[in-house]
């Protein structure tokens, strides 16, 4: 049998998540790029907590629009990419945004935990609603 060296294996443990509720998160990271499916493209946010430095980062994904997609599936997706942008006060107009303002971006955000079917944990933003205007 062959002994693979691997210092420190021991000392591993699973990242500290954020906790439920309401964090301060700053934008390190916005990329455009193709998403799991084939021709299907969206934007990946890297958010760090400023209150809780040691927690893993948290992935948020703002998918583009999908010709296939219901109308009213194309419509909620386009709620939520506004609550974001508006949240983290980046610019956007009607024909969209650009990643290069993401960067640095602070906002107080809700999280929460979520378990996927196998068992993995991840955190998850809550957006909140938009403002009412006039």
């Amino acid at each position: 049998m062959t002994k693979v060296g691997f210092r420190g294996i021991a000392d591993n443990k699973e990242p500290e998540l954020l906790s439920d509720g309401p964090h301060d998160l700053r934008i390190v990271k916005a990329t455009y790029a193709e998403g799991k499916k084939p021709g299907r493209f969206r934007t990946e946010v890297v958010l760090e907590s400023l209150d809780t430095p040691d927690a893993v980062g948290v992935f948020h994904y703002l998918a583009d629009p999908n010709p296939e997609g219901t109308e009213k599936g194309e419509k909620y997706k386009g709620l939520l990419l506004k609550r974001f942008c508006t949240l983290f006060d980046i610019p956007f107009d009607e024909d969209g945004f650009d990643t290069d303002d993401f960067l640095g971006k602070l906002a107080v955000v809700v999280t929460k935990i979520e378990t996927d079917d196998e068992g993995r944990k991840s955190v998850k933003l809550v957006l909140p609603e938009l403002p009412i205007i006039g």
